[in-house]
């Protein structure tokens, strides 16, 4: 979405970390709203800057080139002149849902560039006689770094009303609108209105500016800490493994100082949560249905309480939600909503859709067809409606069809003709047979454990069934285990998941143990013990050369 185009201005929050205001509600960007700035730090920009000044490479060259291309992109509308044909016609481009991703490649190749700067500023050159003792040639590009970010910093700090006028796009008219609203019978022409408007602006605007006032001083000391260690190195008074240990821990610092503040215990604690997310006495009554059900794996709920359900993420924070907001839904479950539950047209949702989810309450404000009332708030007229006819988490049929066009499934799975108790459809026959259950037949399912990577059910039959879970099918992931022995999942009701049982009785598990989570743990463990071995291989280098060099100079 083009709403996270990254403003030219704002990525001077690289440098200022709350330039912009931060992130949640201090925010006064462009952006519709973001949660924390990008942030590297002034010293991390200015070593990058010497990087790419005095280090010609062509690794330097690539990725400074890939700075400021990623730093274009991330601008999004702003530079549509190179955005828009990139986003129609180069591949996988449109696969950054938002422009400002495309930040946190910029600060990556900026750490490297920095790593890059500050190995090239702790080399020495070899240098002889009084004259070149006096004059370090490393010494003045140093400062000339440091200088240049300091003094963009400097100014900003002195004139912040030259550079920012801290308020956030049609803020005023926002907060003139929100006045009305609590004033309903006072005139939008009204002088007071104007000068209420005009009293809050002002309030936000020294609020904003006080925290970049803050943010440049900070800035401004960690910079000089960082020049005068590698001032220091320089002229000989450090060595080079000390200052560069000096150097990363003033960045550490510098860096978790910013980020403590969106990722602190006290930011996202329990209580902060729960004063957050409302809870509604409807939510309570079904929460102690499902914690009398047994807890998680019994049954989903559908509110229609707070308007479209796909777009709100507050009932799953209670209970497992068979709506809910994600930004990136996957494709089967999208077709789901839009064309089999049909949740959000004018009618109400197909009774099969919710059957199929394993949908036993609906929070709503009028009755629905095919539900009982099992609750009603006294407070707001909330409902809470019981689907009885819900099928369970698992279940076995003994019926199967095969659909192969989605859009008849979908149509299939909408008739009230269609039984899912009774009948399975699928995209493709079975290689085994099912038999149909008759009332003398055994056909039992018990969930034994429910989590949300690992699930057990005992399934006990007189004859070979189809088992179906209320899952969402997910092959690139999940797998089932009948007796310990892995069998194949079959794409059930579009949706949902199915394995073919055979008489007797046996125990099911599907778990979650995707390849790719396996290999990247691998990767992950492999990249960090090669990461940091060769930190240590190299801080051991550093210092063997450094003590060779000293038994060289003492021979001498």
């Amino acid at each position: 979405s083009m709403r996270w185009s990254h403003g030219p201005g704002e990525l001077f929050t690289f440098v200022v970390a709350d330039a912009f205001g931060g992130g949640g509600q201090t925010y006064w960007g462009p952006k519709t709203f973001t949660e924390g700035p990008h942030y590297v730090g002034g010293v991390v920009t200015a070593l990058a800057g010497l990087a790419v000044w005095r280090v010609r490479t062509w690794l330097v060259w690539g990725l400074g080139l890939g700075v400021l291309g990623t730093a274009l992109f991330a601008l999004g509308k702003y530079a549509a002149w190179l955005n828009w044909p990139m986003f129609q016609y180069f591949p996988f481009f449109d696969a950054f849902r938002g422009p400002e991703m495309w930040l946190s490649v910029t600060a990556l190749a900026l750490a490297i560039l920095a790593g890059i700067g500050l190995d090239h500023a702790l080399r020495r050159e070899e240098r002889r006689g009084r004259r070149a003792q006096s004059a370090d040639p490393r010494q003045r590009p140093l400062l000339i770094a440091f200088g240049a970010v300091f003094g963009i910093v400097a100014l900003v700090w002195l004139a912040p009303n030259t550079f920012f006028d801290f308020e956030k796009p049609n803020e005023q008219q926002r907060i003139r609108q929100a006045l009305l609203r609590q004033n309903p019978n006072v005139s939008p022409q009204n002088p007071r209105v104007q000068k209420a408007v005009q009293q809050q602006m002002q309030k936000l605007k020294t609020q904003r500016r006080d925290a970049l006032t803050t943010d440049t001083q900070r800035t401004l000391l960690f910079l000089v800490l960082a020049a005068g260690v590698l001032v220091l190195y320089r002229r000989e008074t450090l060595p080079a493994w000390g200052a560069g240990l000096a150097v990363v821990a003033i960045v550490g610092i510098d860096l978790w100082g910013v980020d403590s503040r969106y990722m602190g215990p006290d930011r996202y604690s329990s209580q902060d949560v729960e004063q957050s997310i409302p809870t509604y006495q409807f939510d309570q009554f079904i929460k102690k249905r499902q914690e009398e059900a047994g807890g998680l794996g019994q049954f989903r709920v559908l509110s229609l309480v707070e308007g479209d359900p796909t777009s709100k993420a507050r009932p799953s924070y209670h209970y497992e939600n068979v709506g809910g907001y994600h930004g990136a839904k996957l494709q089967r479950y999208q077709d789901y909503l839009d064309h089999i539950l049909q949740v959000t047209g004018s009618g109400p949702p197909n009774e099969n859709a919710l059957d199929l989810m394993n949908t036993r309450y609906i929070a709503a404000r009028q009755q629905l067809p095919g539900t009982e009332v099992a609750y009603r708030s006294q407070k707001s007229g909330v409902l809470v409606l019981e689907n009885t006819d819900a099928v369970p988490r698992g279940f076995l049929v003994g019926q199967t069809e095969v659909v192969e066009d989605p859009k008849q499934m979908w149509s299939r799975l909408r008739s009230s003709s269609f039984d899912p108790r009774q009948t399975a459809l699928l995209s493709e026959p079975l290689d085994q047979p099912v038999t149909p259950i008759d009332s003398n037949g055994t056909a039992e399912v018990t969930m034994e454990h429910y989590e949300p990577e690992e699930i057990r059910w005992t399934v006990e039959t007189d004859a070979p069934r189809l088992f179906v879970a209320s899952e969402v099918y997910y092959p690139a992931g999940w797998n089932a285990y009948l007796n310990g022995e892995q069998v194949p999942i079959h794409r059930i009701n579009y949706l949902l998941r199915g394995v073919h049982v055979p008489e007797g009785e046996h125990t099911l598990e599907m778990r979650f143990e995707p390849k790719a989570d396996r290999y990247g743990t691998w990767i992950a463990w492999v990249s960090t013990i090669f990461v940091y071995g060769g930190v240590f291989a190299l801080v051991g280098m550093r210092v063997r050369r450094q003590r060779s060099a000293d038994a060289g100079d003492e021979e001498a």
